[in-house]
């Protein structure tokens, strides 16, 4: 009963969070880019992603006449499940879950085939082909954020994400383990679909990707997973690289996450397919093979 209570609290908040998220990059990005941003629906615009998400909730849901039916319908509700039962693993949730780090890659793994689903049930080329790309960088930087998160496990001697985050005394592992938090951040940017890695929504080549054909509650879920996964995995950088602790501190430290990830998309431009495949696979896996050895030589 109290793991159900948990799950509806979790489910009812995560979109609330993504909500303010959205309304926070707006702001954010105002300010990097020196103009307004939002600021006519509530006080300082609060109340504008309250508004997109009544306007997407009440837009048609149009689906194209050759798409897949039960697979085009389907994808959304993919998209949005894994990220929500991932946060099940995050120890302020539930603190006894010993095998956190194997429960988080193997949920969050799922997720491309979601990517795939909305692709092939669209039945568009341009979804095809921004699926296509999107699963590849995802399947591509799924192995450096698995490597990046090996790490501390390896250093703490555990896979509990409590146990990980508590042995980052005196110094959190940011410090101790700089490569592996490197690669961590950069690949979970990456998994997020974050700026300048979003090439899977490229607008002035695939027209939005893999969800060019979906509209209301459908694109409101793709949006609300995204955003989630945002906060995900910066609450995973709080609490297994920058050392955890209380909640107002765990806070803290996602929004300081969340905002360097927000600079940098105000920041970089789009990198390349070939860049974005080079940056993972040449420089990301074998930055963080070389913390695992760092680690390994400095506990000999």
């Amino acid at each position: 009963m109290k793991t159900l209570i948990i799950a509806v609290l979790v489910g009812m908040v995560i979109p609330g969070i993504a909500a303010f998220l959205l309304w926070y990059e707006r702001r954010l990005l105002a300010r990097l880019q020196v103009r307004m941003g939002p600021n006519r629906v509530g006080p300082q615009g609060l109340w504008q992603s309250l508004a997109d998400i009544i306007k997407l909730l009440s837009k048609t849901d149009t689906m194209p006449k050759t798409a897949h039916p039960w697979l085009f319908r389907l994808a959304p509700v993919m998209a949005f499940s894994p990220v929500f039962v991932a946060f099940a693993a995050l120890p302020q949730i539930d603190p006894g879950l010993n095998i956190g780090i194997l429960y988080l890659t193997a949920v969050l793994s799922l997720e491309v085939l979601s990517i795939l689903a909305a692709a092939m049930g669209s039945h568009s080329k341009y979804a095809l082909l921004g699926g296509l790309r999107a699963s590849a960088q995802m399947v591509s930087y799924e192995v450096p954020l698995t490597l990046a998160l090996i790490g501390p496990a390896m250093a703490a001697g555990s896979l509990n994400l409590s146990v990980i985050a508590s042995s980052q005394h005196p110094l959190p592992y940011l410090l101790t383990q700089p490569l592996g938090a490197i690669g961590f951040f950069i690949a979970a940017m990456a998994e997020a679909h974050r700026p300048p890695f979003d090439l899977s929504e490229a607008e002035s080549e695939l027209v939005a990707g893999y969800h060019v054909e979906y509209s209301g509650v459908r694109f409101a879920l793709f949006v609300v997973s995204e955003y989630a996964h945002l906060l995900l995995l910066s609450w995973l950088m709080a609490v297994v690289f920058l050392g955890g602790g209380a909640a107002w501190m765990i806070a803290l430290k996602i929004m300081a996450v969340v905002s360097i990830i927000i600079w940098l998309r105000a920041t970089m431009p789009r990198i390349r397919a070939d860049q974005l495949m080079a940056l993972g696979w040449k420089i990301l896996i074998p930055l963080t093979s070389l913390n695992l050895i760092w680690i390994v030589a400095w506990n000999l």
